[in-house]
């Protein structure tokens, strides 16, 4: 999950807490070996997934870059939240589902109180409340947990406890009067419904039934603009407009990590504007990227400073005509250089720190200790 996405990895980082705390007052005591293992496991976490973490440290801590917005939005109502939960719908701002729903009802009255099953229901209805507006984040915004920013992101987590849950009630139920064919078709039936109930409005909407649904036609050309704005209904896309979809810029992030002097010039940055002298370039620029490179072409009838639409950060490298030289930032915080009149070639990377080569070097280690020593295990 390091390797995935940091905001997971916190989400589950304050579940694995909690799960402790949980096991120590369901022991009602605390030992020595499970904080034995506690640190063998993050002494190993650490080991697999420092790699991650080091350009995080090197290049974005106090490096004027722009920080994800801290803060809660995209939050259902819990009237909504269970009405989408009836409804069987699949949505992005967190769904469980009909017998996911059914689970928190019941499951209450039909688990054991002294049980472990009791704490695992306890986390599942915590985390689907803390999907809705009825959980009161307004008074956590100015904590660590503002780095969420949508609540939505506890659901697989959620559904997770919920389906254990889910799973301890079937078991608890006695079908051995009903016969075999009877059981089967009501489980068919059930599932049948509920999954016909959560495609219904997609199955339309993508036939084009449903109104008010445009569709994407073609790449964007001239300025830059989001594949769709804040306000507009969905794109419905098709096989033969798949990849149009990506001139356009997202809706949301765009700008995130952004070092903050682009930030407030992003819109020359975002619509790939040169400038020549700190004007808009009228010489043709042909671009060409590939992995973890942009590079331009360029000619020049003078010697000119050349300000390129390329974010500067610390481990940028920059190559002229196939010479690296130092890098240095423009005022709206991208890469610019003295160019000579006539062709020029201007390459531009990202150089890997020795830090983060050694690092990387050290989990691949582990990772090749911990198979070779299953291996072992397993003779």
């Amino acid at each position: 999950m390091a390797y995935c996405h940091y905001v997971s990895l916190f989400i589950s980082i304050e579940l694995c807490a909690a799960i402790l705390v949980i096991y120590w007052i369901q022991e009602r005591k605390i030992t020595l070996l499970p904080i034995i293992n506690i640190l063998k496991a993050i002494g190993l976490f650490l080991v697999l997934s420092l790699w991650q973490f080091i350009p995080l440290m090197t290049d974005y801590f106090h490096k004027g870059l722009v920080r994800p917005t801290s803060g809660f939005t995209l939050i259902e109502s819990a009237g909504d939240f269970v009405v989408s939960a009836i409804n069987n719908d699949a949505l992005n701002r967190g769904g469980i589902g009909l017998l996911l729903l059914i689970s928190i009802m019941v499951g209450w009255k039909q688990i054991n109180r002294n049980s472990v099953y009791m704490w695992i229901y306890t986390l599942g209805v915590l985390l689907t409340w803390m999907i809705t507006t009825a959980f009161p984040w307004k008074y956590l915004v100015k904590t660590p947990l503002s780095i969420i920013q949508f609540p939505y992101r506890y659901t697989s987590f959620a559904a997770f406890f919920l389906a254990i849950v889910l799973s301890k009630l079937l078991f608890n139920v006695h079908f051995d009067k009903i016969p075999l064919f009877t059981k089967s078709v009501l489980i068919g039936i059930i599932l049948l419904t509920l999954y016909g109930g959560s495609i219904y409005n997609d199955y339309f909407r993508n036939k084009g039934d449903l109104p008010d649904i445009s569709r994407l036609t073609h790449a964007q050309r001239g300025s830059y603009r989001t594949l769709r704005d804040a306000k507009d209904t969905p794109l419905l896309i098709d096989n033969r407009h798949y990849n149009d979809q990506f001139s356009y810029g997202a809706l949301y992030g765009e700008t995130d990590y952004m070092p903050m002097n682009a930030f407030n010039k992003s819109k020359s940055v975002l619509n790939r504007v040169v400038l020549v002298d700190n004007k808009r370039s009228s010489s043709k620029v042909n671009m060409k990227t590939s992995p973890n490179s942009i590079t331009y072409r360029i000619y020049l009838n003078k010697g000119s400073m050349v300000d390129l639409p390329v974010l500067a950060y610390k481990h940028t490298l920059v190559r002229i005509n196939h010479h690296t030289i130092k890098t240095r930032v423009s005022d709206r915080g991208t890469v610019c250089s003295h160019l000579n009149a006539g062709q020029n070639t201007i390459s531009v990377t990202y150089k890997t720190s020795h830090i983060l080569v050694i690092a990387r070097i050290v989990s691949l280690l582990s990772w090749i200790s911990l198979i070779f020593l299953k291996l072992r295990k397993m003779r």
